[in-house]
């Protein structure tokens, strides 16, 4: 259910997707004035949808400023949701665009800031339900010289709600010192933060795999981009999301 809500969200969401509703509303509405209004408002919605400059500026202010791990205290465990590995058709795991997740833990842990790793996730995609990314992460971690014995592995989880359940109960048998460190993808900490905070789970950031908002605008940033619009619908989902969350709280 959650995912074909996740899914209805994401249409909904989408510039591109209503670019391509009103250019089709703009050829079948037979008033002419209704017609051209339908036209203007698509180009209006691509000009400012695909423009480089004004997703940088929303995702500079969405997403946390970056930490340094030098200046960080020591954290018991760092949280590392899934969504950083995907199966190929064979289900095969494979590091995806979101790997940074994993590669910062990794780095955290051998810096001695996290004590343990809970990796949180299962596998959301209900066509490759052989493939368990906790599982396929940890050996991962393993391979990467992370001990075995301080990786925790929570692989049922879909979603960001059912990582923070999850990991709740998990944290809460282990008796670790809260807060943990959450570490996960910049535009995902704000959403996250308020689901694991509904859940009982104390956390502090660590923004990583930043895809916006960190560029330096030059004067290529206000020529328009195909692939700025898919970044909107992102950025669009998590701020949604996030005010549903922070509106329902506990």
């Amino acid at each position: 259910m959650h995912q074909v809500a996740s899914a209805i969200l994401s249409f909904i969401l989408s510039p591109f997707n209503w670019i391509v509703f009103l250019l089709i509303a703009g050829f079948f509405i037979k008033r002419k004035a209704f017609r051209k209004t339908c036209r203007f408002t698509a180009l209006i919605i691509f000009i400012v949808f695909s423009n480089p400059f004004l997703l940088n500026e929303y995702a500079r202010h969405w997403q946390p400023a970056p930490r340094f791990v030098s200046a960080l205290p020591v954290y018991s465990c760092g949280i590392v949701p899934g969504g950083f590995g995907s199966p190929d058709p064979d289900e095969n795991g494979y590091f995806n665009i979101s790997s940074d997740r994993f590669i910062q833990a990794t780095k955290l842990f051998k810096a001695g800031k996290i004590g343990h790793i809970l990796i949180n996730g299962g596998n959301g995609k209900k066509h490759k339900a052989n493939f368990r990314e906790g599982l396929w992460a940890k050996k991962e971690f393993v391979a990467m010289g992370v001990p075995d014995s301080f990786i925790y592995v929570e692989d049922r989880s879909n979603n960001t709600v059912d990582n923070a359940r999850h990991a709740k109960h998990i944290l809460d048998s282990l008796a670790f010192k809260p807060p943990y460190l959450l570490i996960t993808s910049a535009y995902h900490i704000p959403r996250a933060s308020v689901v694991f905070k509904n859940a009982g789970v104390v956390t502090e950031p660590f923004p990583c795999n930043y895809m916006d908002g960190r560029n330096i605008n030059d004067i290529g940033s206000f020529i328009p981009h195909l692939s700025v619009l898919y970044d909107w619908e992102l950025y669009l989902k998590e701020t949604a999301g996030y005010y549903y969350y922070e509106a329902k709280g506990e």
